[in-house]
């Protein structure tokens, strides 16, 4: 069995995580249900899961795992995240790995440590054992199997990404950093303070080194960074875009940045695409975000997660957001012309009608409407600059449903 007294998290936070581990209880409700043999298990984890009662029997299932941060556990995290919610309404299945204050005592994934984080080594190992333990066992898609956390979770995430890039289909990534950026628990904290650099080659050598001969495709990369973060600097999630923006061979002159994203004043969205021009890394830049996730607690389809340690509510549920990245949530598409000419009219943008919604269009000024404020179904004319349009509805029982955010691009501003 494995020992790390080393900690890897800033000691101001110790009392208060300390409080949180001793009261968080370790009686898992029904939700979760604990996996015992689920192979060798070289890095000595536990394996939790949950199944939505329709996985059992249907096949080309989805499957996340989801990887929780320091001083949590799996119940913790699947409470925080409220990622059963979503898996219960959509089908898909989950697997939480949680660590054991045996290998750690603060219960970080050990993303820092060469024993756990090359191919076939250790907590990298459990973990694929892990996805492969749930292909046996139910008719899991191999072509949607995806992977997520928060913190050393987030790192983590990374780490499986980078020595496993033909299992994920892609990852996301809650203030993580890039993969093998330290080699020891003192490098590890240099890495979170930003200190840490290497030019996107070079960070796309670590990757690569992983698996030699590897032509497939590496998972697409979904990054969320707080501007504030104090215990993972913004400068680490710059990083990590570097290394997998290099890996994905996406241009920045192929990316395009949404100010305002979902009409949240407080999310910058950048998609970075391929040569294929296909999404391969979304970066999420939070304004005054610390280290915490993103939640939207209520009981709507797109509201979930609580409130504890590292979560915050800026009325934006991330874990919904991320699904929807992942393509795991049914959604309906603002639809109309993406390229315009300045100065184009009669332009229409729309969603499908439901009866009693309300609806609340915004877009950039210079443009002017001309008929539909209010419904479904707007007519505009452009004005001389690119922009987004937003749309929020309403729905008959309160519910508020963001549209994802289009952005419109003008001709000869390209």
């Amino acid at each position: 069995m494995k020992q790390d007294n080393a900690f890897t998290f800033p000691h101001s936070y110790l009392l208060s995580l300390l409080f949180l581990f001793l009261t968080a209880a370790d009686s898992y409700s029904q939700e979760l249900l604990q996996i015992e043999n689920f192979g060798k298990n070289p890095g000595n984890l536990k394996m939790f899961i949950h199944v939505p009662p329709s996985a059992d029997t249907a096949s080309g299932k989805a499957l996340v795992l989801v990887l929780h941060g320091c001083m949590q556990n799996a119940k913790n995290v699947s409470e925080q995240t409220g990622w059963n919610k979503l898996a219960d309404a959509n089908g898909f299945l989950l697997v939480y790995p949680e660590q054991q204050f045996f290998n750690n005592p603060q219960r970080c994934f050990c993303w820092y440590r060469s024993g756990d984080i090359h191919k076939g080594m250790g907590e990298d190992a459990s973990i694929k054992e892990m996805v492969d333990y749930m292909k046996s066992r139910y008719a899991i898609d191999s072509g949607r199997i995806f992977i997520t956390g928060l913190s050393a979770g987030a790192a983590m995430s990374v780490v499986l990404m980078a020595t496993y890039p033909s299992t994920f289909c892609a990852g996301a990534v809650f203030a993580g950093g890039p993969y093998n950026g330290a080699g020891n628990v003192f490098s590890s904290l240099s890495l979170m303070a930003g200190r840490i650099e290497y030019t996107p080659e070079q960070w796309a050598e670590k990757v690569q080194l992983q698996n030699p001969g590897y032509k497939g495709s590496y998972p697409k990369m979904i990054i969320y960074q707080g501007e504030n973060d104090l215990v993972v600097n913004k400068k680490c999630g710059l990083e990590l875009l570097k290394q997998w923006t290099a890996l994905k061979q996406a241009d920045s002159l192929l990316s395009r940045k949404t100010d305002r994203f979902a009409d949240n004043p407080d999310i910058e969205k950048t998609i970075f695409f391929d040569a294929g021009l296909k999404e391969a890394v979304l970066y999420y830049k939070v304004k005054k975000l610390g280290h915490a996730l993103l939640i939207h607690p209520g009981s709507c389809p797109n509201q979930g997660g609580k409130l504890l340690a590292f979560s915050e509510d800026r009325n934006y549920h991330s874990t919904w957001w991320t699904a929807f990245d992942f393509g795991l949530v049914h959604t309906e598409y603002i639809t109309g012309q993406s390229e315009v000419g300045k100065d184009e009219q009669n332009l229409n943008y729309s969603v499908p009608g439901h009866e009693k919604s309300s609806y609340n269009w915004t877009y950039p000024a210079g443009c002017e409407i001309k008929s539909g404020a209010g419904t479904h179904s707007l007519f505009l004319d452009w004005g001389k600059q690119s922009g987004s349009i937003n749309l929020a509805e309403t729905d008959s029982s309160g519910c508020l449903f963001q549209y994802p955010t289009v952005f419109i691009q003008v001709r000869d501003q390209q």
